[in-house]
C-alpha cells in the first residue's frame, strides 16, 4: 500500500504576505517630526537693489558726477572711497583676528553722511574670500545710525522743515557679485 503524498508541499501559492502598518506608523510619526521642527527655522532676509544698467539712466545721472560712496573689503584692508573723487579715500586695517574694523568704519561714514546728508545708497564690494558674517555686520554697520552718533539734518521738501535721519546708508547694492580675490 502506497502512501499517501505530503500535503505540506502543495499548500497554497507560496505568497507571503507583509505587514505594512508598522512601516505606514513610522512614516506618519517621521512627517509629523519633520513639520513640527520645520516651524523653527527663522528666515532672515535682507533686500537689496541690483545695479541698474539703462544708458539713459546712467548718462543723466552721470552729468553731474555723484558720489556712488563705496567700501570695499579686502583680505587684509577696508577702504571707504568714491570713484568721482568726492571724497578722500579712507583705508582701514583689518583687526588681528579677522575681523573687520566696524566702529572706525561706521565713523568714518557718518562723517561723509554729514557731508552728503541726502545721499541713501552705498555701493559694497566685498572680495570672494569674505566671511558671510563680516558682511552682515558691515551692513548692519552701514545702514544703521547708532544711538550716540550725532544727529543728521535734512530737509523736507514737503513741508520745509528739517528732520533727523533715522538710518546712515539704508540703500546697500552689492558691486561685485562675481568678483574675487
Amino acid at each position: 500500500m502506497l502512501k499517501r503524498p505530503s500535503s505540506r508541499r502543495n499548500s497554497g501559492d507560496g505568497q507571503i504576505t507583509l505587514n505594512l502598518v508598522p512601516m505606514m506608523d513610522t512614516f506618519v510619526t517621521l512627517i509629523g517630526f519633520l513639520l513640527y521642527t520645520m516651524a523653527f527655522v527663522a528666515m532672515v532676509l535682507v533686500e537689496t537693489p541690483l545695479p541698474t544698467a539703462s544708458p539713459n539712466e546712467v548718462a543723466e545721472k552721470l552729468k553731474e558726477k555723484p558720489l556712488q560712496l563705496t567700501v570695499s573689503f579686502r583680505k587684509e584692508e577696508t577702504e571707504i572711497w568714491s570713484p568721482f573723487q568726492k571724497i578722500a579715500p579712507k583705508v582701514f586695517k583689518n583687526l588681528p583676528d579677522g575681523g573687520l574694523d566696524l566702529k572706525g568704519i561706521h565713523e568714518e561714514l557718518v562723517s561723509v553722511k554729514k557731508q552728503f546728508p541726502k545721499e541713501d545708497h552705498v555701493v559694497l564690494a566685498p572680495t570672494g574670500g569674505m566671511t558671510y558674517e563680516n558682511i552682515i555686520a558691515a551692513m548692519d554697520s552701514i545702514r544703521i545710525l547708532d544711538a550716540t552718533d550725532p544727529a543728521i539734518f535734512v530737509k523736507n521738501e514737503k513741508t520745509g522743515m528739517d528732520e533727523a535721519q533715522k538710518l546712515l546708508f539704508p540703500q546697500v547694492v552689492f558691486g561685485n557679485i562675481l568678483g574675487s580675490d
